[in-house]
C-alpha cells in the first residue's frame, strides 16, 4: 500500500502519514511545540525530525481575527529562531500567527486560549487627563475617563465599561452574550442587527447569541429592548441558569453497583443524618478510595450500604464514581484502563505526570508495545487529580500568583524548574508555569494539589495554606516536627493560635497512601504493615527509629514494610522486592479484576 502523503506549507519536503509513533523518545510537534503521541505526518528527510500533529496539520486555520490585535488579520507562519509571541513575552520554537503589517506575532498557545463572550481583565482608568479617544464599544469620541485594557487594547467610556454580560430581550429565546469584538467570532464580512437591520460594525461590541450563532445585535439596540430581569445582572456562563440545567439533565442514582467495589453504594448528600448513627463520618479523617483527597461537609459522595453488616468503610466522591472505565488521553498514545487498585502488593502506584505516590484509583495503560521509556519500571499510571489537570487545566488561575495565569507544560529533556511552592527542583514530567518571563513562577504538580485548608488534630481551627511570611529575617520554625522552615516555602498556619508547620507534616509526606494496611509478603513469614519512615530534623532525637532492611542492610526510609513481630523493615521498592512476587501478584489481580471491568463496561454501555 502507497504512503499517504502531503505537502504541507511549511515545510519543503513531503510529509509522511503515520497512524502511531514508534520511536524510543519522546518527539514534539514542530507547531505546537506539544508532545506527539498519536496520529502525524513526519519528514523522513530532515535530523532533528520534522513532525506535525495531524489536527496541527490538517485544522489550524491559515488566517485569525484575534481580539488581542484586531486592527489586521493574523497569518500562520512556520517556525523561525527568531519568532517572539507578544502576548505571553516568550521565544516562540513552534508555528505562530504573525501580522504581516506589524512587527506582532503570538504562538498558538496564545492565540487559543482568548475567550470572547466578555471581557476577563481589569480596566486601568485615566483620570485628570485630556486624552482623545474614539470608543470601542458606541463609536463615540471622548476626551475624559478613560477606561483602557492594554492586553486587548480596548479603549471605553465609564459608562460602556458597565455593560451587563447577557441579557435577554422579548423576540428571542436565548440570552445575548456581550462580545467585545464582533470580528472575532462572526466569520461573515458583512451582517446586519437582527433588531434594527442596519449593517454591523466589524470593530464594535456586540450582543450576540452564542445558541444558534446566526442573531446578533448592536449594543445599543440590546440594551433598549433588554428586559429588566436578573438576566441583566454580571453573570458567567456557569451562572447561567441554562447551562447549569444542561450539566443536570439526570440526578444522580441514589445507588449504584460500582466495578470498584463488591457491595451497593449509597448517595449520600445531608452528612448530619449520617453523623448521627456513624462516627466514622467524620471529615476530618473520610477519605475518598478514588482519589484519596479527604470527604469534607459540603462534598455529596457515596458510601458502602453494607458497611453496617461488613465494617466496610468505603467511600467515593460522586464525580470519582463517574469517571469512564477506559479513556484516551492525548499525553499517551494507548487506551487508558481505569485500575481501582494497582496490581502491586500494596496497591500503590506512581503517577506519570506529578511522579508521586498514589494509593487510589489509577489510569493504566496494559498495551504490551508501549515503549519502556514512557512507563519506567512500573508501568504508566495517572491518578484521577492529574488526569483532570492535563485534559482539563491547561490552564488555572493561582492564588499565589493572581495576575497571570498559570499554563501546563511537559519537560523536554533535563530541564529542572524551581518551585516557588516547596524549592525543589521538579521531578515531574509537567508543572504549571507563568508565561511571563519577567515572573520565573513555577509551581510542582504537588503543590497545585495542595487543599487551601487542612486539619489537625490538636488544633480546633483550620490551618490556611500560606504563600509568604511577613518577616523574611526573622527564625522560621515548624510547630509540628519542631525542624527550621524556609519562609519563602509555603505553609499552613493558624493566626488564632500562632500555629505553623510544613505541608508535609500534616497532610503526610505521602497524601494519597493510606499508611497502617496490613499486607501478605512472600519472602517474609508474618503480615508487614505500610509505614513513612522519616529521619528527625532534630539532631540525636530518640523519637527516631530508622532500622536497617532486613535483606540489603541499608537503611530503610520512606515507604517502608514492617513487620512488628519481628521488629524488622523492608524497603518497599528495589531489589529489596521480589520480583517474581509482584509479577504472581499482578496476573492474579489483573485477571480478577478483568471479570469486574467486562461486567462493568456491559453494565456502562447498557446505561
Amino acid at each position: 500500500m502507497a504512503e499517504q502523503q502531503i505537502q504541507h506549507f511549511s515545510h519543503k519536503h513531503p510529509l509522511i502519514f503515520k497512524k502511531e509513533q514508534n520511536d524510543s523518545r519522546l518527539v514534539f510537534c514542530s507547531a505546537c511545540e506539544d508532545p506527539v503521541l498519536g496520529s502525524s505526518y513526519t519528514c523522513n528527510q530532515c535530523s532533528p525530525a520534522f513532525i506535525l500533529h495531524k489536527s496541527c496539520a490538517d485544522e489550524l486555520t491559515p488566517e485569525i481575527h484575534n481580539p488581542i490585535h484586531p486592527k489586521h488579520p493574523l497569518s500562520l507562519l512556520p517556525p523561525k529562531d527568531d519568532n517572539f509571541c507578544n502576548d505571553c513575552d516568550q521565544p516562540c520554537r513552534g508555528f505562530i500567527y504573525d501580522c504581516l503589517e506589524c512587527d506582532f506575532g503570538i504562538d498558538l498557545r496564545c492565540a487559543s486560549k482568548w475567550k470572547n463572550y466578555c471581557h476577563d481583565h481589569k480596566f486601568t482608568v485615566l483620570k485628570n487627563r485630556t486624552i482623545k479617544f474614539n470608543c470601542d464599544v458606541c463609536g463615540k469620541d471622548g476626551t475624559v475617563d478613560l477606561y483602557l485594557c492594554g492586553i486587548c487594547q480596548l479603549m471605553v467610556h465609564k459608562e460602556c465599561s458597565w455593560l451587563p454580560r447577557h441579557i435577554q430581550i422579548g423576540d428571542h429565546n436565548h440570552r445575548l452574550k456581550l462580545t467585545w469584538r464582533f470580528e472575532a467570532i462572526y466569520s461573515k464580512k458583512q451582517s446586519f442587527c437582527s433588531l434594527c437591520s442596519r449593517p454591523m460594525d466589524q470593530s464594535r461590541a456586540v450582543y450576540y447569541c452564542h445558541e444558534c450563532g446566526i442573531y446578533v445585535a448592536h449594543n445599543t439596540c440590546a440594551i433598549k429592548n433588554a428586559q429588566i430581569t436578573d438576566a441583566t445582572k454580571e453573570t458567567t456562563p456557569d451562572d447561567d441558569p441554562q447551562h447549569k440545567n444542561n450539566q443536570t439533565k439526570s440526578e444522580p442514582a441514589a445507588q449504584i453497583s460500582h466495578f470498584s467495589h463488591q457491595h451497593r453504594l449509597t448517595l449520600i448528600t445531608d452528612h448530619h443524618e449520617v453523623d448521627k448513627d456513624n462516627d466514622h463520618l467524620d471529615d476530618r479523617i473520610n477519605t475518598c478510595n478514588g482519589c484519596m483527597r479527604p470527604i469534607t461537609t459540603t462534598d455529596a459522595f457515596y458510601s458502602c450500604a453494607g458497611q453496617e453488616e461488613s465494617s466496610c468503610h468505603f467511600f467515593l466522591h460522586l464525580i470519582c464514581a463517574q469517571f469512564d472505565p477506559k479513556r484516551h488521553f492525548s499525553l499517551h498514545r494507548h487506551e487508558l484502563t481505569l485500575l481501582p487498585r494497582a496490581p502491586s502488593i500494596d496497591g500503590v502506584f506512581r503517577c506519570y505526570i506529578c511522579n508521586t505516590f498514589s494509593q487510589g484509583f489509577g489510569y493504566y495503560c496494559d498495551n504490551k508495545d508501549c515503549d519502556v521509556y514512557f512507563i519506567k519500571e512500573e508501568g504508566f499510571y495517572l491518578d484521577l487529580h492529574c488526569s483532570i489537570l492535563w485534559e482539563y487545566n491547561k490552564s488555572l488561575k493561582h492564588e499565589a500568583h493572581p495576575h497571570h495565569d498559570l499554563h501546563f507544560n511537559i519537560k523536554q529533556g533535563r530541564i529542572y524548574n524551581k518551585c516557588k511552592g516547596c524549592g525543589a527542583s521538579s521531578e515531574c514530567i509537567g508543572w504549571f508555569s507563568c508565561n511571563v518571563f519577567a515572573c520565573n513562577f513555577n509551581l510542582c504538580i504537588p503543590c497545585i494539589k495542595l487543599p487551601p485548608t487542612a486539619r489537625h488534630r490538636y488544633d480546633d481551627h483550620r490551618l490556611k495554606l500560606t504563600y509568604s511570611v511577613t518577616d523574611m529575617l526573622a527564625e522560621h520554625y515548624c510547630d509540628i516536627c519542631e525542624g527550621p522552615r524556609n519562609p519563602k516555602h509555603w505553609f499552613y498556619s493558624c493566626s488564632d493560635c500562632d500555629f505553623h508547620c510544613h505541608p508535609h507534616c500534616i497532610l503526610g509526606r505521602y497524601p494519597q497512601v493510606k499508611l497502617g494496611g496490613a499486607y501478605k509478603h512472600d519472602t517474609h513469614p508474618h503480615p508487614v504493615t505500610l509505614v513513612d519512615k522519616e529521619r528527625s530534623v532534630i539532631p540525636s532525637d530518640k523519637r527516631e527509629h530508622i532500622l536497617d532492611c532486613q535483606e540489603c542492610g541499608e537503611p530503610c526510609e520512606g515507604l517502608v514494610w514492617e513487620c512488628s513481630e519481628c521488629n524488622a523493615n523492608i524497603h518497599r521498592k528495589g531489589y529489596c522486592i521480589s520480583t517474581k512476587e509482584d509479577k504472581s501478584v499482578s496476573q492474579r489481580e489483573m485477571a480478577e479484576q478483568q471479570i469486574l471491568y467486562d461486567e462493568h463496561l456491559l453494565m456502562f454501555k447498557e446505561e
